[in-house]
């Protein structure tokens, strides 16, 4: 399946801000498409980095549903 993925970080100083443009990827779901991308763990306990990524499929990116990890 075709996935639109964007990069986010955050800082106390700068809050959340978008790293580089969506990136289109092919994978089997959204998780395997955050982890392909920049090939780091996804967790769903512990402590997050300052790094996470949202991933949606269709075109129109405020009008689907997506989904969001956070990477560890």
């Amino acid at each position: 399946m075709h996935y639109n993925v964007q990069i986010f970080t955050w800082s106390p100083r700068r809050g959340v801000h978008q790293v580089g443009s969506a990136i289109a990827i092919d994978a089997p779901n959204a998780k395997a498409a955050a982890v392909s991308l920049l090939g780091l763990r996804l967790e769903d306990t512990g402590d997050s980095s300052k790094l996470a990524v949202r991933v949606w499929r269709g075109e129109d990116a405020e009008k689907v549903d997506c989904d969001c990890f956070f990477y560890h």
